[in-house]
């Protein structure tokens, strides 16, 4: 399992709402963990066996001489639908990417059998990124946004 390989799997974890991902392939497992599901990033990446010829020294190096990114924080779907950017078809996005929220204040909604729920700011900040895009279905706790 190579470095980029790896890479890819906490990609798809920063991605997903669950907070623990094991693979299994050719002799090397590789387990990796989110501590808390605020955070977009997993706190831990660990090769728990490998079998011999992998290649696992570049992972390791970089683990050794990287400093641990600050927590990220995100903004989570409150319950299971289709997200919406905006509030209706056609008007313009309730947040766009650069722009400051404020606690409590509504940058996307969450539609579930005709129920509009809203999300909301956790805290203040910048939006940095919009993780999904507009008319994904998403499952309860999904990040929605990255602010700085």
């Amino acid at each position: 399992m190579d470095l980029t390989h790896v890479r890819r799997l906490i990609d798809l974890l920063a991605h997903a709402p669950v907070t623990e991902l094991e693979v299994e392939e050719g002799g090397c497992r590789i387990r990796i963990t989110r501590g808390d599901r605020a955070q977009a990033a997993p706190a831990a990446a660990s090769v728990v066996s490998s079998a011999p010829g992998m290649d696992t020294a570049p992972a390791s190096a970089a683990a050794d001489t990287a400093p641990s990114p600050p927590a990220e924080v995100v903004i989570a779907a409150p319950s299971y639908g289709v997200f919406h950017l905006s509030p209706s078809p056609g008007a313009p996005p309730f947040v766009t990417v650069g722009q400051a929220v404020q606690a409590g204040q509504e940058v996307g909604l969450v539609e579930a059998m005709k129920v509009f729920n809203a999300v909301r700011a956790t805290q203040a900040g910048d939006i940095a990124a919009v993780l999904v895009e507009d008319g994904t279905e998403v499952e309860a706790g999904t990040p929605l946004f990255r602010l700085a």
